[in-house]
Parts: C-alpha cells; structure tokens; sequence
C-alpha cells in the first residue's frame, strides 16, 4: 500500500459506488473494492460473495453490501484453522472488527435488512426476486443509491480496518 493510510477509506468508497453503478451486486462490488483498496484480491472469495446481493438471494435480509464488508474482514483476519472460538485469537480479533463494522452501518442506516434500508432510502420495499420489480428497481435509477451504500459499507470497512494497525 503506497498511499497513506488516511486516504483508504474514501478510496474504497469511490471504487465500491463505481463499480456498484456499473455492475451492481452489492456484496461482490462492496468486497472487490476492498480487495483492489488494500491489495488482498482473492477471486474465490469475490464468487463466493455472488448470492449475498439483495439482502442474500434477493430476499431483502441482511444488507449485502455489509455481508462483502465483514467477509472481507474475515478473508484478512478469520480463523485460519479448525480450533475451538474461544481458543483462536484469529476469530476473536475478526469477530471484534465485524462488530465495530455492523454497530457502525446500523447506526448510518437505522437496519442491516436490506427491506428496511430500501425503505428509507427509496420509501418503498422492492421484491428483487419478482422480475418484474427487479426490472424497475434497475430501471428507476435507485441502484445508485444503493451504490452509495456499497460506499459507505466499504468506506466504514476501510476505516476501522486502517484504525486496527
């Protein structure tokens, strides 16, 4: 990491509501912004984030642009073998930051559901799984402004995962 420290955040927050705009996925563009920020990409773990978009499966739970933030905390610091939680100072460590992350996003936005987020940011629920509300959900520009919570989830990411060193 050439750039300072400081700079993470925003720089996070800038890719991750670039490639929200473009390909949209929340979870997927969320951690990829991660990824490319802090030079850890793992492909594996950018499929992997594929059915968390939408609230995972489209079901409007919980927000998947948190769901990429927190599995990219545990890609950097989850427990790296089969131990016991209350053994592993890996999963203590990870654990601690995806709690500060969630407190965090759920303060910004009042819920980590999806359904709920889409509420107050568009003041109405979409079904993402029916075609057709899918379709205009995609169509009516709100994918942006969801973007800008792929931002924020990354930019509060980066954040706490720079004041952690």
């Amino acid at each position: 990491m050439s750039q300072k420290a400081g700079e993470l955040p925003t720089k996070a927050a800038r890719l991750a509501k670039m490639l929200g705009e473009e390909f949209s996925g929340c979870s997927q563009m969320t951690l990829k912004a991660l990824q490319e920020t802090f030079g850890a990409v793992d492909h594996n773990v950018f499929m992997a984030a594929t059915p968390f978009a939408g609230g995972i499966a489209r079901n409007g739970e919980v927000c998947g642009a948190l769901i990429g933030a927190t599995m990219f905390v545990g890609m950097l610091y989850g427990r790296k073998k089969l131990e016991r939680t209350s053994e592993s100072e890996d999963y203590s460590k990870c654990m601690n930051l995806a709690i500060k992350i969630y407190d965090e996003f759920k303060q910004t936005y009042g819920s980590v559901r999806c359904k709920d987020i889409h509420l107050r940011l568009f003041g109405r629920v979409y079904d993402l799984r029916n075609p057709e509300e899918l379709k205009m959900f995609a169509e009516s520009g709100t994918i942006n402004k969801c973007a800008d919570v792929m931002a924020k989830a990354a930019e509060i990411a980066a954040k706490h995962l720079i004041n952690m060193k």
